[in-house]
């Protein structure tokens, strides 16, 4: 008797071992591998392929801005006449503006007014106390050092305006090329 029971226990033990092993053989091609997203585990078959991702937005404008250099602002300081279509943007904080800026430049905040090209024509101007560059115009911008005035172009991008630039060398560029201390506002 206790022979049988040892037998029936082994083949009772061995039974889920068998079919674990069987299962486990029969699920080779079809293994679910774990991926995690944000912690929170999606299986996939191992020869799933990845499908594509329908996008659900839209890009405004795939125009490229401008990268200025010293000497293309320069150009467009000393000739205004020749670039009318074009206005020169300070973003830096009115008391950085005041400390001195690029001659016929004007102040459009980035940090404080972040949504300014977004305002209607009439607030723009009470606000900033010049006209609201229509769509059409070159809005060239630049800051201290270029990081602020690289946000505020693609942000004027997602306001509509399509011919944008970014003087990357900005206001230290300036001043070091021009040789001289910061010029205060008039």
């Amino acid at each position: 008797m206790f022979a049988g029971a040892r037998t029936s226990v082994l083949r009772a033990a061995s039974r889920p071992l068998a079919k674990a092993a069987v299962t486990a053989a029969s699920r080779t091609l079809f293994t679910r591998v774990p991926i995690c997203i944000a912690r929170y585990p999606v299986y996939r078959s191992a020869f799933a392929k990845p499908s594509l991702v329908e996008r659900h937005y839209s890009v405004l404008s795939s125009s490229e801005a401008k990268l200025y250099k010293y000497e293309d602002v320069k150009e467009l300081v000393t000739n205004p006449e020749a670039h009318p279509d074009t206005v020169l943007i300070d973003v830096r904080e009115p008391v950085e503006f005041a400390e001195g800026h690029i001659p016929g430049a004007h102040n459009v905040p980035f940090k404080s007014s972040p949504g300014a090209l977004d305002l209607s024509e009439e607030e723009f101007e009470e606000i900033f106390g010049f006209p609201k560059p229509a769509k059409d115009k070159e809005l060239v911008f630049y800051c201290l050092g270029g990081v602020r005035s690289a946000a505020a172009e693609e942000l004027a991008n997602t306001f509509g305006y399509t011919k944008r630039g970014n003087y990357v060398g900005s206001w230290e560029d300036w001043v070091a090329r021009e040789n001289t201390q910061a010029q205060p506002s008039q």
